[in-house]
């Protein structure tokens, strides 16, 4: 079915159980329904197809349209045997190309699938009707989200009709869909002890213990710890389950990561080594002998990795020892220009001016190495080359890949992935157009990692570490 006057094309399989949306020879998204069994159409014309599909405790009426807008209509009805609760999902998998970004909120459900490497055009997929909450985070191999269709231990009546709707449309860019966010949302994500308020006073609230909320002339605040917070608005529409985050500073998450790598009193990682001694940098933590010795046994040079490269430059810098530095530049120069290098070569020339070291001509030598993957080579022309032409359309789509501004996460992306690419955002030079852009979308998934270590989401420093991880190791941000 062409789609978007035959920009995009929807393939729905012989038998219903996926379709997939492709725009050119691209695929954008597959969206199929988890564990049902297909069936032959029971109708299909150029601009629309229909399905019943059969699942473990039921059936599913499937529709697929693209008269007006792509619709897609899932009406799940529920036999009256075994377990009453719902176990259906909908399952989307967004092309090798495209990112998925959710706000999986319930009944304000939306979706974006946005280029990984262009600024748009922008997939929204908006939950028209029923409810859509993601369930469970994929695995770290998984290519694909699940959402339940109802809340968790819904039970329905025996027969009753659970209808999902999703209209899909095409937006020029991904920051354009924040109009189909509820009018009374307001920011998410807030400052530590700051309010968040809303228009919601005539809906019902319902939210942790540690939660303070508050009315005030119709409307509606609400307070919390630092950390994350999922607050249930109950509107005429039905559930929304929001989740309110209230940002800790730098140094308070930096303090609670390496106090507790050194309370352990084992060996360090060189991710919490680096750590440690961003802490001590930047005056979040005191370093007592035995900390100071438990730095001084990490094997940095053994790993060859940027990280252990950067851990060297910063534990030299910080004793004022030429020798540790030269022998960082010097692993730098056995590793290949990934992701990552670019940034610690470069801190190894501003660390080698600090002790004293003669390194110019080394560190330009490493400075100038070839970058090897499209993301280290993104990162050498922001550090270097500066080029707004290939370098802008592959930070919009690293933007993307964060959700640009909007509310929600990249269920796909793991917490280091998300924080390898705060620090690309962060080195978009200041004179590009987009640069105030990307400056608040690196903020706000700073704020959702700082969160989650708070919350006990994260245990490993390696997040923080590369979060971090800047030409002046660690000083900035």
């Amino acid at each position: 079915m062409h789609w978007a006057e035959g920009a995009a094309e929807v393939r729905v399989a012989a038998d219903g159980t996926s379709a997939r949306l492709f725009r050119g020879p691209d695929l954008v998204v597959e969206l199929s329904w988890v564990g049902a069994t297909g069936a032959p159409a029971e109708f299909e014309a150029s601009d629309e197809v229909e399905h019943t599909l059969a699942t473990p405790r039921g059936r599913v009426f499937q529709r697929f349209s693209v008269l007006e807008g792509w619709r897609c209509r899932w009406v799940l009805t529920q036999q009256a045997r075994g377990s009453a609760v719902v176990e259906d999902r909908l399952r989307v998998r967004p092309g090798p190309d495209h990112a998925l970004w959710s706000w999986g909120s319930g009944v304000s459900a939306l979706l974006a699938v946005a280029p990984a490497h262009a600024a748009g055009p922008v997939l929204g997929l908006r939950l028209e009707q029923g409810y859509l909450e993601e369930f469970r985070d994929p695995a770290a191999s998984s290519a694909s989200v699940d959402y339940s269709v109802l809340p968790a231990a819904a039970e329905p009546a025996p027969g009753e009709r659970l209808v999902t709707s999703l209209v899909a449309d095409w937006y020029p860019v991904l920051d354009d869909l924040a109009g189909r966010l509820p009018p009374w949302l307001n920011d998410s994500q807030l400052d530590a002890e700051e309010s968040w308020w809303g228009d919601v006073a005539d809906y019902g609230l319902n939210a942790p213990e540690d939660v303070v909320i508050d009315f005030t002339d119709g409307m509606v605040s609400v307070t919390a710890p630092a950390g994350r917070r999922i607050v249930d608005v109950q509107s005429p529409r039905g559930l929304s389950r929001i989740p309110l985050e209230w940002v800790p500073s730098t140094e308070t998450v930096l303090h609670r990561v390496a106090s507790e790598a050194v309370e352990r009193g084992d060996g360090l990682s060189v991710p919490e080594a680096l750590c440690v001694q961003f802490a001590a940098d930047r005056h979040a933590l005191w370093l007592d002998p035995i900390a100071h010795d438990l730095l001084d046994r990490v094997d940095w040079a053994a790993e060859e990795s940027v990280l252990g490269a950067a851990f060297g430059l910063a534990r030299g810098r910080s004793l004022g020892e030429a020798a540790l530095v030269s022998d960082a530049l010097r692993l730098l120069g056995r590793i290949p220009a990934g992701e990552g290098y670019g940034r610690v070569a470069m801190a190894g020339w501003i660390a080698s001016l600090s002790v004293g070291l003669e390194a110019r001509e080394r560190c330009h030598e490493l400075m100038g190495r070839t970058a090897v993957g499209r993301t280290a080579s993104l990162e050498s022309s922001l550090l270097h080359y500066r080029s707004a032409d290939f370098g802008d359309a592959e930070l919009a789509g690293v933007a993307n890949r964060l959700g640009g501004i909007l509310p929600g996460e990249a269920p796909l992306l793991s917490w280091t992935e998300q924080a390898r690419l705060v620090g690309l955002l962060e080195l978009c030079p200041p004179e590009w157009d987009r640069a105030g852009h990307y400056g608040l979308v690196a903020e706000k998934a700073r704020g959702q990692v700082f969160c989650a270590y708070v919350d006990g989401r994260i245990s490993a420093a390696e997040p923080l570490a590369w979060l971090l991880l800047n030409p002046g190791l660690g000083a900035l941000g």
